[in-house]
């Protein structure tokens, strides 16, 4: 387990650098006039955007902190939104 309380901050890097690059596919699809193309990527780019804006630039700001000893059950709500559901976590 490499985990840090940095390690949402490196990922939150590499979306950008994802967001990067998906803009300028957007920027070659807009030349090259290819609409429906550009019209994915902007949706994804919508919702990249706002899952940074709302979801992990909140969580690499707090430098979340966890024990492995603690275990899934723990951990696991600490970055709320920004993981998906486990199914039966709660229940369990």
């Amino acid at each position: 387990h490499r985990y840090t309380p940095s390690t949402v901050s490196t990922v939150l890097t590499y979306l950008r650098e994802y967001v990067t690059k998906l803009e300028s596919a957007l920027q070659h699809a807009e030349r090259r006039g290819n609409a429906p193309e550009a019209d994915r990527l902007r949706r994804i780019l919508v919702e990249l955007n706002e899952y940074e804006h709302d979801t992990l630039y909140p969580k690499a700001s707090e430098n979340v902190v966890i024990d492995l000893d603690d275990g899934v059950k723990t951990n696991y709500p600490k970055f709320g939104a920004a993981l998906r559901k486990i199914a039966g976590l709660e229940a369990s």
